[in-house]
């Protein structure tokens, strides 16, 4: 297999991207050398070590010096923890991580719309079930909440729109904490179910704009919960 000299680091990254996702290469096993990736891929070692580098930066890799080069599983609390203080010193910041979530995941819910797969319909409706047998557990139904949004972003078919999502539900464990003593979890489910019938007519509109509501609420629920805590 070789890749084409045209932005070769790119084309690196996405050709062990393609490796990772074939599961020829684990979380915890260990790549081959710079020159046998290089022989592999028709590039020069330099071109794999940028693109080595770039994958380590976004959660991929673990390089090692004078050990080897990891394969890891990027994960959203790893990739969030330079923004944590950011947003746990100035309140302000969490409302715009809700205005931020805005912008991005009506967006998810069309493109999952557009995406969907017997797969993903099957997963939509598991987690739809998981959350109606939850409704009176507020903690594991938080838990599922995370789980419904990430499947979209799943659906979705963007890797990058995943992890960034995983991470900006990171960065919002605190801000659900707040939201949940006031948000009403059937209201919630009422609001999921509708994006999710959406999606499952393939509506791209419909799920945008099922998924736009929803956040409103979420806001609304959020700011009344931090304003009635001013004194």
């Amino acid at each position: 297999m070789t890749v084409k000299h045209v932005r070769i680091a790119d084309q690196v990254v996405e050709a062990l991207q393609d490796w990772f996702r074939a599961s020829e290469l684990l979380p915890g096993m260990r790549l081959p050398p710079e020159r046998e990736l290089a022989a592999r891929f028709g590039v020069s070692r330099t071109s794999v070590r940028d693109a080595l580098g770039r994958l380590e930066l976004l959660g991929y890799l673990d390089i090692r010096q004078g050990d080897g080069t990891y394969v890891r599983r990027p994960d959203g609390e790893t990739v969030s923890q330079p923004f944590r203080h950011l947003v746990n010193s100035l309140p302000d910041n969490a409302a715009d991580l809700l205005e931020f979530r805005c912008m991005l995941e009506p967006e998810v819910a069309a493109m999952a719309a557009l995406r969907l797969t017997p797969v993903g319909r099957k997963a939509l409706l598991d987690s739809l079930e998981r959350q109606q047998t939850l409704l009176d557990h507020s903690t594991r139904l938080s838990r599922e909440d995370v789980l419904f949004h990430k499947t979209l972003a799943q659906i979705s078919g963007n890797t990058v729109v995943l992890r960034v999502l995983e991470t900006l539900q990171s960065l919002m464990r605190d801000v659900h904490t707040v939201v949940l003593p006031v948000a009403s979890a059937q209201a919630t489910l009422e609001e999921h179910q509708r994006i999710i019938q959406a999606v499952l007519a393939q509506d791209r509109d419909g799920a945008r704009q099922a998924m736009t509501a929803h956040l409103k609420g979420v806001t609304e629920a959020y700011l009344h919960a931090t304003l009635s805590r001013c004194p």
